[in-house]
């Protein structure tokens, strides 16, 4: 598949804005009253544990900070990539993130996806020009995730309560950004094994989606 050069930015962008949100919203002390003890993964000042200790007001961090701007950050990227989803930019189409939204897309997506379960056997993956189906299923869901997440955020943004407990409701869109933050991570974890298994074999997949690609 070839992509258009604000498709590559956008991924480039995106990519690098998601793998350091995850990275810090796993680390970061969240700002509020906790109901049970924090469980440090890696204590640095700034954050160090998901959750404060029981009954203690835990103050805002500077690791909750930059999750939360840099949330804003990828909402506005979400934005503009679905408005390219509007244009005839290569790559960056409706049917191109969401193939199964027509028969003919579906039918196609399904015989890739025999070939593609097939090949993973053997820890070898179809060329991309017979693939493209799956790869823009596979980005699909990613801004689908990144979107549901950058909603959820925006909200909890606007309505986390940095000095006290949170309201039932909040507590629910909480728990649900962290679900999602989780089969994000899945699904990132399996796309970037694609492309180390794609890379392997000679394909050359990085070349088609970095920013400087032709």
């Amino acid at each position: 598949m070839t992509y258009g050069k604000p498709v590559r930015i956008l991924h480039a962008l995106l990519a690098m804005s998601v793998l350091i949100q995850i990275a810090i919203g796993e680390l970061m002390n969240v700002p509020g009253a906790g109901d049970e003890p924090g469980h440090a993964f890696l204590q640095i000042p700034f954050a160090f544990a998901y959750e404060g200790h029981t009954g203690v007001i835990v103050e805002e961090t500077l690791g909750f900070e930059v999750h939360e701007f840099l949330g804003l950050f990828i909402v506005a990227l979400v934005l503009i990539r679905l408005i390219l989803a509007f244009t005839t930019i290569p790559g960056a189409g409706w049917r191109d993130l969401f193939p199964y939204v027509c028969a003919s897309g579906c039918k196609t997506l399904i015989e890739e996806s025999k070939t593609l379960f097939a090949g993973l056997t053997r820890l070898k993956l179809a060329p991309p020009e017979e693939s493209k189906a799956v790869a823009g299923s596979v980005h699909g869901l990613i801004i689908l995730s990144v979107t549901c997440m950058a909603i959820i955020g925006t909200v909890l943004f606007f309505a986390w309560n940095e000095h006290g407990r949170q309201t039932a409701l909040i507590d629910l869109l909480g728990e649900t950004h962290e679900v999602i933050a989780g089969f994000l991570e899945a699904l990132l974890a399996a796309h970037i094994l694609a492309v180390i298994l794609h890379q392997r074999q000679g394909h050359n997949i990085i070349a088609r989606i970095k920013p400087g690609g032709e």
